[in-house]
């Protein structure tokens, strides 16, 4: 075999675009550009301090400027308008809670009243029962609470990151419905949800991320106080639709339930209660219709 023939070619000769760009680092059209510049008497390169280049920057940062302070002052007004309805709105809260009190201490007062001018104890007994079934008498005995509360991560805050499963953690007006409803059903008699009186005409209702009852906003947990006799009540409760109910939210939405029983337990008597039907009774007195014409004597 013949050796190789010796060539000239250099050793670098597969990096001719490196060497290339290492040598002249400067794009041609660049250094041509430079050239003529110096070739006409100016510098190769535009200054940095260049009255157009400083103008540039100057007007390009108050643009910047401008826009950042329209963005922090256009929340300032908005953030102001807020802070004055969640003052208003707690003051007006304190003012219907003043106002709740002093209606039913009025209301216990008519009570009294009622009660005393009845005078007969058989009356004022049934007076005392009827008020007591419709929520008109606070009433204190055994029984025993219910306390329902979101699950774990299913807050109203965090329901737009959880989405669906956070949203299914959360205790709904219709859970709290079936509960009251499930209680009546298995003999309570007396209500209260966050010391609210049901009666037969409370709505609990879903208004937003907020559940209210008779138009009061509920606040988290949700307690419920059920009176009733204590040898049954429970026990016809749990072994019944409101206890399969309350463990469905507990095993399958993870919502928080606790119970306790209790001998000693108060509901306070519902605010509002007006008289819708009325029948007055008969006590056998003939009294004269208001159109009846008066009897005149001859004399």
């Amino acid at each position: 075999m013949s050796p190789r023939a010796p060539t000239d070619r250099a050793p670098d000769a597969s990096m001719t675009l490196l060497t290339s760009m290492l040598q002249r680092p400067l794009d041609p059209g660049y250094a041509a550009a430079a050239d003529r510049r110096e070739s006409q008497g100016r510098p190769r390169s535009t200054s940095l301090r260049s009255p157009l280049l400083v103008l540039a920057t100057v007007l390009i940062g108050l643009v910047f400027g401008v826009a950042s302070y329209n963005l922090t002052t256009a929340n300032e007004p908005r953030s102001q308008a807020r802070a004055d309805l969640i003052g208003q709105i707690e003051d007006r809260r304190g003012q219907v809670d003043a106002l709740t009190g002093e209606a039913a201490e009025l209301q216990g007062q008519v009570a009294a009243l009622e009660a005393e001018q009845l005078g007969d104890e058989g009356l004022a007994t049934l007076s005392r029962d009827l008020s007591a079934a419709v929520g008109g008498t606070a009433l204190q005995g055994p029984g025993f609470t219910l306390t329902l509360d979101d699950a774990p991560g299913a807050g109203a805050d965090d329901t737009a990151e959880g989405g669906d499963e956070a949203e299914q953690g959360r205790v709904f007006a219709k859970d709290l419905r079936f509960v009251t409803n499930a209680l009546w059903e298995s003999g309570a008699e007396a209500v209260s949800i966050n010391g609210k009186r049901m009666t037969a005409t409370s709505a609990i209702r879903f208004a937003g991320s907020a559940l209210v009852v008779d138009f009061r906003p509920l606040t988290r947990p949700y307690v419920i106080t059920a009176l009733g006799n204590p040898k049954e009540f429970p026990a016809a409760f749990a072994d019944g639709p409101g206890g399969t109910y309350l463990s469905t939210l507990r095993n399958t939405f993870g919502i928080r339930v606790d119970t306790g029983v209790s001998d000693d337990l108060a509901v306070p008597a519902a605010v509002g209660l007006n008289l819708r039907y009325a029948r007055s009774g008969d006590t056998e007195v003939s009294t004269p219709s208001p159109s009846a014409t008066p009897k005149r004597s001859s004399s």
